[in-house]
């Protein structure tokens, strides 16, 4: 299959990334499910990490998951939008386990809807194009996420209405991922402003995925907030794929990789964008490709409903 210079550059980085953060050697393997406490329900896609964030997986749908726990580690940290975190000692782990969660009470903010027949007026934020530059994917063995700060330049108040992300063709694009809301708090990603854990796909590669936010009442502040796209590593071995590339010496070599690839660009002048592993703390992303000149971003947009 062939690829840009710049998808080429992205899948050599993401091999080095390998190579100085693998995690070790698997001490143990631990499987089980995750539920809701009292009435017992799956808790979809929660991720099963630890409080240092050595490793990352993520459960299933139906809540189950496999953890490849690297040495060192003695206590499971759970978390998911909407759920309270847990923590498990591994020592206290055996069989089929079961890890509890508890959801989070949340509130819906109230929504005004316009009246019939007069039109809301819809500014977008963002990236407005899909002219790919480059693509980013998970092939590094550890969990991604990438946020984007939507700026509010002209200061509008309303609330978000849709958020959107375009998926490459390449990959397996059709993998599900979960949408994430920030606040902006000094420029970096602050409070989840989602109550709950929304899950979307794309029905196919080279198009726009659109998730419908309207009933979350989302306000858009002044400082703007900040849309990612967090990838769901799960068991799932239909959304892996090999990643064959060329060693400096020219040995080939493989990569296995997960899920879609996020489509990236340079539309946004001077964009702010973060990224993290496994959960953990947010760093800023800086530009992999320096004869490109810096400035890529993911191409994210949101739309906003003005004046409500």
């Amino acid at each position: 299959m062939r690829h840009s210079p710049y998808r080429q550059a992205a899948f050599l980085i993401l091999f080095w990334l390998v190579l100085s953060i693998s995690p070790g050697v698997a001490q143990r393997v631990v499987q089980g499910r995750i539920q809701t406490v009292g009435d017992g329900a799956a808790v979809s896609y929660a991720l099963v990490t630890d409080p240092q964030h050595r490793f990352g997986t993520y459960a299933g749908v139906d809540g189950r998951f496999t953890a490849r726990i690297p040495a060192g580690v003695d206590t499971l940290l759970v978390s998911c939008v909407g759920f309270h975190d847990t923590t498990a000692l591994l020592a206290d782990l055996t069989g089929d386990i079961q890890l509890l969660m508890r959801p989070k009470a949340t509130q819906l903010a109230e929504v005004t809807v316009r009246r019939r027949g007069k039109k809301a007026k819809v500014a977008t934020l963002g990236a407005l194009r899909r002219r790919v530059s480059f693509v980013w994917g998970n092939c590094s063995g550890r969990n991604i996420e990438y946020a984007l700060l939507l700026r509010n330049a002209r200061g509008q108040t309303g609330y978000l209405q849709k958020v959107s992300y375009f998926i490459d063709k390449e990959g397996a694009p059709t993998a599900p991922f979960r949408v994430r809301v920030y606040a902006n708090v000094d420029n970096e990603p602050g409070p989840d402003l989602l109550p709950r854990s929304v899950i979307a796909s794309a029905r196919r590669g080279n198009s726009w995925v659109e998730i419908d936010l309207t009933q979350f009442g989302i306000r858009l502040p002044r400082e703007g907030v900040f849309v990612a796209m967090e990838w769901l590593a799960t068991q799932d071995q239909k959304f892996y794929f090999s990643k064959g590339f060329k060693m400096p010496d020219g040995q080939n070599n493989a990569l296995e990789c997960y899920g879609q690839y996020l489509g990236f660009a340079k539309e946004i002048r001077s964009p702010l964008v973060w990224e993290r592993v496994n959960g953990g703390f947010w760093r800023r992303h800086n530009s992999a490709f320096s004869r490109v000149g810096g400035g890529e971003h993911p191409i994210i947009q949101a739309k906003m409903v003005v004046g409500n």
